[in-house]
């Protein structure tokens, strides 16, 4: 049942009422699975199916996904009043699979299926609309098709693209598209703010081969660029493990890179910059070729890097700024004392700290001390997604 992994991922969607409209693509059999993503977060499901995606997948498998009973027909209890009518109980409508003929009728006005009639009903209330199109690319591609996916984003309906592949539009992978509805439907407490964040490692090149780095996994930086752009911010990742996650990110190796970098996106305008990345203390002049294995001893001579948060701090006195202060083996009392030096040092606004010594380099999870000024100190312990959204709590106190 739902009640056993209800929040077992995060609470995210806590208290959300979400409607999922399935239509007859054969994504549709994607789609238990995402209902329970979406429940995993903390959402409560429900579901609307159109007769043609009935003929796909069974009511009975959407009724065991959400623990709801489905709704096939609008009867006289006015379902889509009930749900999707002003004041009505979901907080979002997600289309997920949406076909081309949905996709056109709900263009058009037209409400000739149980879905349809979910979707009118919310656009005309004001309710938040979410489409998931799935389809052969051929039929993506087609100018009627296009020109209904542009009115639906003029109609203010959210698309959530396809993956093409296979010559398909593939319907959008359950994470992709719990990580937008969570953007949908959060607090949206930095709407308007931009926020530059660095990342992981650096690498200093010894030789085109050899580099030297340290063992941050970026996964915090990560976490807390996802958690900002939930929470409404425009984003802006630096840092050296790109991946696949709806982000601006920015490619910086070296230290020196990153922080050119960061200067290039907080002179384009921003409203803080949260400094996570194990930034390279030093550095060295990298031979142009291989070094060859001698089996003697090697001798690298390394030099200082410029301070990223220093250097930032010179040049914009009044952005706020969250900086990291990683120690090992020492108490929390001896941690803060650190921290809060380096926060008189550097005049940052928040401190993150942490002794790797008891881990959290690497890892999923982590215990940290937030820091404000006027000695505020919050200790957190849990995933890094936890711990990101109580950083980002803190900088919204800031901002």
């Amino acid at each position: 049942m739902p009640s056993d992994i209800t929040c077992s991922v995060s609470e995210t969607l806590c208290n959300k009422t979400i409607v999922v409209g399935v239509t007859g693509s054969i994504a549709a059999v994607r789609v238990v699975d995402l209902i329970r993503d979406l429940i995993r977060r903390g959402a409560e499901v429900h579901c609307v199916a159109s007769a043609a995606s009935q003929q796909i997948l069974h009511p009975y498998a959407l009724e065991y996904a959400s623990a709801n009973p489905v709704i096939t027909e609008i009867t006289g209890r006015v379902e889509h009043v009930q749900f999707c009518g002003v004041g009505g109980l979901a907080d979002l409508l997600l289309i997920a699979p949406a076909t081309a003929n949905t996709i056109g009728k709900m263009a058009c006005g037209i409400d000739d299926t149980p879905v349809t009639t979910f979707a009118t009903t919310a656009l005309g209330s004001g309710k938040p609309v979410a489409v998931v199109p799935a389809m052969h690319e051929a039929m993506y591609r087609h100018p009627a098709v296009l020109r209904n996916l542009d009115a639906l984003r003029d109609m203010g309906v959210t698309l959530i693209d396809p993956r093409i592949e296979e010559g398909k539009a593939k319907i959008a992978d359950n994470l992709a598209v719990a990580r937008e509805v969570e953007r949908l439907l959060g607090p949206r407490d930095l709407d308007g703010k931009r926020i530059v964040i660095t990342s992981g490692s650096n690498a200093e090149a010894v030789d085109p081969i050899r580099i030297l780095t340290n063992r941050a996994s970026g996964k915090t930086g990560v976490a807390l660029a996802l958690e900002a752009r939930r929470r409404g911010a425009e984003v802006t990742l630096v840092h050296r493990f790109l991946q696949d996650i709806p982000i601006r990110q920015v490619y910086a190796e070296s230290a020196k890179e990153m922080l050119d970098a960061v200067l290039a996106e907080v002179a384009a305008g921003c409203d803080a910059l949260i400094s996570a990345a194990a930034v390279a203390d030093y550095t060295l002049d990298p031979q142009a070729e291989k070094i060859k294995s001698s089996g003697q001893e090697l001798i690298l001579r390394l030099k200082s890097t410029r301070k990223i948060i220093k250097t930032v701090r010179e040049s914009y006195p009044h952005l706020k700024i969250v900086g990291f202060k990683a120690e090992t083996g020492v108490t929390d009392e001896e941690l803060v004392l650190r921290a809060e030096k380096s926060m008189q040092n550097a005049g940052l606004d928040l401190v993150v700290a942490n002794d790797v010594a008891q881990g959290g380099m690497g890892t999923d999870d982590n215990r940290v001390l937030i820091i404000g000024k006027e000695r505020s100190i919050k200790i957190i312990q849990g995933t890094k997604s936890e711990i990101a959204g109580r950083i980002i709590d803190a900088l919204v106190g800031v901002l």
